[in-house]
C-alpha cells in the first residue's frame, strides 16, 4: 500500500504535503508552490510522487500571494517550481530574473492558437498547462428573489438592484480580477475601465480571495460574481443553483501558467514535473477526478464536454508582453487599490 503523510508548511497559505511512494525512476526531493484548487494540487503531487518516485510538497496560495512570496524569497527560494495561476504574474516574474529558463518538449505539444505565445521570449520561462474563460456566475434562487433578470453583459452588472450583492477577488491575492482588468481595457481602453470598475463597486459587497468567490455564490451570500466559468459549472454540478453566463461579444480567457523557480534546488525534478504537467496524461487529470473544467492545453488531451472549447468562441486579444510586465503588473494593481479599493 501506498503511504503519505500530511506536514503542515506555511499555514497562512495552505497545507504541504509529503509523499513518497517504492517506484525506482526518480529521486530525490520537490517543493512546489500551486495556484490550482487544493485538491487538484494534492492529487497532481501524489501522482507525480507515485509515478517518479520523488518526495513532493506542495504549498496552495493564490496567484498573487504566490508571486509575493517567489519575490520575497528570491534569495533563497523555498520551492522548486510553480504550478497553476493565471500566466501574467509568471512573465512578470520572468522579467524580474526569478525564473529558471527551461523549454520542455512538450511545448510542441501546445494547442495552435497559443504556439505564438509559447515560441516568444516569455515563453523560456513559462509554459501554459490550461485555458480559462472569463465570465459571470450568477445565483438563479437569488436572482429571482432580486426581481434580476441575469446578467448578460459587463454593464448589466451595473443594476443598482444588485447594489450589496455583487462579489469579485482582490487583485492583491488573485489573478482573475487583474485578468479583468486587461480584459476590459482590451475592449474598452483603460480610461473607460476605470470608469465602470468604479461604477461596479457601489454593487460589490467585499473583494475576497479567489475561492470565496465561488463558494459564497454556491451558499447565497452573493447574486453574481466574476470569474472563470469552469468553477460555476462545477458548483452546479454539486446540486448549487448556479448557472455560468459568457458574456456577449469577445470574451476574456487567461492562460495557466506552469515556471521553475531560480536557483531552484531539485531543477531536475522540477522540469521533469514540467513534462509531465505538460503532458495529455497529466492535464486530463482536473476534470476525470476532480470536475475541474479548465481547458487542456495539450493538443491530444481529450477536452470534457462540460470545458469551453478553445476554438468555439471569439476572444480578446490580449497584450500578453504589456499584461506581463512587472512594471504593468503593479501599476494596474495600484491603480485599483487607490482609485477603486480605498477610494472614498
Amino acid at each position: 500500500m501506498k503511504s503519505f503523510k500530511f506536514k503542515s508548511l506555511l499555514p497562512v497559505l495552505g497545507i504541504a504535503t509529503i509523499f513518497a511512494t517504492n517506484n525506482v525512476q526518480a529521486e530525490g526531493r520537490l517543493t512546489v508552490y500551486c495556484s490550482v484548487q487544493n485538491s487538484v494540487c494534492e492529487d497532481m503531487t501524489k501522482q507525480f510522487s507515485q509515478k517518479y518516485n520523488v518526495d513532493t510538497k506542495f504549498v496552495h496560495g493564490g496567484t498573487g500571494t504566490i508571486f509575493g512570496k517567489v519575490k520575497a524569497e528570491s534569495a533563497n527560494p523555498q520551492a522548486d517550481i510553480w504550478f497553476g495561476g493565471t500566466i501574467e504574474p509568471h512573465f512578470q516574474a520572468g522579467e524580474l530574473g526569478l525564473l529558471e529558463e527551461y523549454r520542455s518538449p512538450l511545448q510542441a505539444e501546445v494547442l495552435p492558437q497559443f504556439k505564438g505565445l509559447i515560441e516568444s521570449e516569455q515563453g523560456k520561462f513559462t509554459s501554459i498547462i490550461y485555458m480559462l474563460a472569463l465570465g459571470f456566475g450568477v445565483n438563479t434562487e437569488k436572482l429571482a428573489k432580486l426581481g434580476v433578470e441575469t446578467p448578460q453583459t459587463w454593464e448589466d452588472l451595473l443594476d443598482p438592484r444588485l447594489k450589496g450583492e455583487v462579489q469579485l477577488p482582490d487583485p492583491r491575492s488573485s489573478g482573475t480580477t487583474y485578468t479583468v482588468i486587461t480584459t476590459l481595457s482590451a475592449l474598452w481602453g483603460e480610461e473607460k475601465t476605470f470608469k465602470y470598475l468604479k461604477q461596479l463597486n457601489a454593487n460589490v459587497s467585499q473583494y475576497v480571495k479567489s475561492a470565496l468567490v465561488t463558494s459564497n455564490l454556491a451558499r447565497g451570500e452573493s447574486a453574481v460574481t466574476i470569474g472563470f466559468v469552469h468553477s460555476y459549472t462545477t458548483e452546479k454540478e454539486k446540486g448549487a443553483p448556479v448557472e455560468a453566463v459568457i458574456p456577449q461579444g469577445k470574451v476574456g480567457y487567461a492562460l495557466g501558467g506552469v515556471s521553475i523557480l531560480k536557483n531552484a534546488r531539485n531543477l531536475e525534478n522540477a522540469k521533469l514535473f514540467m513534462d509531465w504537467v505538460l503532458s495529455k496524461e497529466a492535464q486530463e487529470i482536473p476534470a476525470k477526478n476532480h470536475k475541474v473544467y479548465q481547458t487542456p492545453t495539450n493538443v491530444n488531451a481529450d477536452v470534457a464536454p462540460q470545458s469551453t472549447k478553445a476554438d468555439a468562441l471569439e476572444f480578446v486579444e490580449i497584450d500578453y508582453q504589456k499584461a506581463g510586465s512587472s512594471d504593468e503588473g503593479k501599476r494596474l494593481v495600484d491603480k485599483w487599490l487607490t482609485e477603486i479599493k480605498l477610494a472614498k
